[in-house]
């Protein structure tokens, strides 16, 4: 980095696409490979106004697990890396962009244009957000899947939830609090790039949550 770089941290789900994209690929991937039980159970436990959503959701409050996403990610045990890789791409190029939130987005890219560098930083596995990386010509930073010679364990390497600014600085070889540097967030969990960031930028729908007005931060509706 130059001394007059200006660093903007971008989330993925939630903040540019309505989507998990974590959960959006895996089971893209099971159909697209014919795991049609694998597809169908994962699609049950996601869908949104679902018990079993509900529960999952539930859970996670109480128990600080999220359980949900540890299935999705239970479910590539055995799979290739370099198969998902494939239906990554596949899935960015047919799914995402009509699931697109395009006042981050246009924000993004405005933001751009005044001569930031905007990086991908989100806690979705890294097959997903490098294929959207790519779609849209930008760095990335994201959870790593964990395998073995090519076979997926069905579990991460690298979380990376919580834990943005540490693995950010790592990449860029820089103290962020030292930069020029905004973040475009949904998360509660950014708030270790919220706060050193100048601005602040917080995607809500409809109207802020209440953590988001903890904050010194512009909120961008959609």
């Amino acid at each position: 980095m130059t001394d007059d770089e200006k660093v903007l941290a971008v989330d993925v789900c939630g903040t540019l696409y309505d989507a998990n994209t974590t959960a959006g690929l895996v089971i893209f991937h099971h159909a697209r490979c014919a795991n049609r039980w694998r597809s169908s159970v994962l699609e049950a436990v996601s869908a949104p106004q679902s018990a079993l959503r509900f529960g999952l959701v539930a859970f996670a409050k109480l128990t600080g697990w999220d359980l949900h996403r540890a299935i999705i990610l239970a479910s590539l045990r055995g799979e290739r890396l370099t198969a998902l890789e494939a239906s990554a791409t596949r899935y960015v190029e047919d799914h995402l962009s009509g699931l697109a939130i395009q006042p981050p987005h246009e924000r993004m890219q405005a933001m751009r244009k005044a001569g930031w560098t905007p990086v991908l930083v989100s806690n979705a596995i890294s097959p997903v957000v490098a294929a959207i990386a790519q779609s849209l010509d930008v760095p990335f930073i994201a959870s790593r899947l964990a395998h073995d010679k090519g076979r997926l364990t069905g579990r991460l390497q690298d979380d990376l939830t919580g834990r943005k600014r540490a693995a950010l600085e790592r990449f860029l070889k820089v103290r962020l609090d030292r930069e020029h540097f905004a973040v475009i967030t949904d998360n509660k969990s950014d708030g270790d790039l919220v706060a050193i960031a100048k601005p602040a930028l917080l995607v809500a729908t409809g109207h802020p949550k209440n953590w988001m007005r903890e904050w010194d931060a512009e909120i961008i509706f959609h």
